[in-house]
């Protein structure tokens, strides 16, 4: 027999402690932590490893039950949590040890325990007291376990998953977990506030994990998720918080979902630039656009929201839109396009078409055989000139490295740093020419013979 693998939920009020205990049951920082309430509002998961049982725990965003129809984000927010506690093995009830219990937690409680029978209740920020007695209000509660943490220090977390793993032994003992995969390519959706991103990570998947609204800034912690694409293969998606520019970044809250999106840039192979048609291309999408080609990240430009344009797409529209943005990012042409919605569920297999693709020359290997043969002689026929009336000669070429490719050729180089870059531009535009790289950044180091 198959089953999943064993699901866990952190829930509670706002600033208890959820997204700290998260972070410290997955062994490192996965959500962003402030003491500002309410910074999670996105369903966080993650595949943690207890004495041998997997779990798939999950963070959620704080209980209010008293959201209001001003306040429709905290409402789906909720909304959600209530779906994801509906499948839960084990409830997870984070409290206060600071205070005494509050009429929002009396009132989840009691929903809680209408839907749900496993609920282990965790009193947290008890650092340093967890081996003294609780307040009679948590022990009132008429829970057989009520365990006494601290999330921030580690107080009571052995204990906790000493608890958690006799609670969910007999339901994992002879059911055959499957393997968890571990996806190589990964892929960061990225982008300035409020573009869609959240709405591509959502159309991709074919579910609404990532909370989306027209507020920017509704993304804090970076999602991830498998995309099993049947034919076109499987990668690991992650949709990132919006670049803000550096001047308008004031919050702490925005400062770190900022750092986590560079984060998140820095570990994908392939980046998904999302631009917004409405705003054309802005300062901070060049500024973006830098960071995926300073750091040598494979690009996909997605010009999203062409549903909001009344004017109809043509082919020769298409190609003068693609060459308009290859021109806006010349540093950047190598860059696959991509044109549409976001909301378009259409769009899908043209993504997946692409990743493939990009995916395919990132770990392609060019023959040396062929390097020598054929592109050696054609960067050689260019006569590149390396001042003082010297042309530039290549005596052997090859590919030393795939994934990212890097090619190194032994010439007669001798010039100054931008007659380099002038023959490094050369060389690569002849490689682009005598292969597919379309959305691959290319490396090349030229050395003396």
């Amino acid at each position: 027999m198959v089953k999943e693998i064993p699901l866990v939920v952190i829930v509670g009020k706002t600033n208890v402690g959820k997204s700290t205990l998260f972070n410290r049951l997955s062994g490192r920082r996965i959500t962003i932590v402030d003491s500002t309430p309410g910074v999670t509002r996105d369903i966080i998961e993650n595949i943690i490893d207890i004495d041998g049982i997997q779990i798939r725990l999950v963070d959620t965003a704080g209980i209010e039950l008293t959201s209001s129809p001003e306040d429709p984000l905290q409402s789906e927010a909720e909304r959600r949590v209530w779906q994801i506690i509906d499948r839960a093995d084990c409830v997870l009830l984070m409290l206060d040890g600071r205070e005494e219990m509050t009429s929002i937690d009396y009132g989840l409680i009691e929903r809680l325990r209408r839907v749900k029978d496993s609920i282990l209740p965790v009193v947290n920020k008890r650092e340093g007291m967890s081996h003294l007695g609780l307040l009679s209000d948590f022990y009132a509660l008429g829970f057989d376990d009520v365990l006494q943490i601290s999330a921030l220090h580690g107080d009571g977390i052995p204990q906790l998953k000493t608890t958690l793993f006799n609670r969910l032994r007999n339901a994992s003992e002879s059911i055959d977990v499957p393997a968890i995969e571990h996806h190589d390519f990964r892929i960061a959706i990225v982008g300035k506030p409020n573009v869609g991103k959240s709405t591509l990570f959502n159309m991709l998947l074919e579910s609404d994990r990532s909370l989306v609204s027209t507020i920017p800034g509704t993304t804090r912690d970076p999602l991830e998720s498998s995309l099993i694409s049947g034919g076109y293969g499987r990668y690991q998606l992650v949709d990132t918080a919006g670049l803000t520019r550096k001047s308008r970044v004031k919050e702490d809250v925005t400062f770190y979902a900022t750092v986590r999106t560079m984060e998140k840039m820095t570990e994908a192979n392939l980046c998904v630039l999302v631009l917004d048609v409405q705003e054309g291309i802005t300062q901070q999408d060049r500024y973006i656009a830098a960071q995926i080609f300073q750091q040598k990240k494979c690009c996909l430009v997605f010009l999203n929201k062409m549903d909001l344009i009344p004017e109809r797409l043509t082919r020769k529209k298409i190609e003068e839109t693609k060459k308009w943005i290859w021109n806006e990012f010349n540093f950047l042409n190598f860059a696959s396009v991509l044109i549409g919605s976001a909301t378009d569920r259409n769009m899908k297999p043209y993504f997946l078409a692409h990743f493939a693709a990009i995916a395919s020359r990132y770990y392609q290997r060019l023959k040396t055989s062929f390097i020598n043969r054929v592109i050696k002689e054609k960067i050689n026929d260019l006569n590149i000139s390396m001042g003082k009336g010297k042309l530039l000669r290549v005596y052997y070429g090859y590919q030393e490295l795939n994934a990212p490719p890097r090619f190194s050729f032994l010439t007669n180089f001798k010039g100054n740093d931008r007659e380099l870059e002038r023959s490094i531009h050369s060389i690569e535009k002849i490689i682009r020419q005598e292969g597919d790289w379309e959305g691959v950044p290319l490396s090349i180091e030229l050395k003396n013979k």
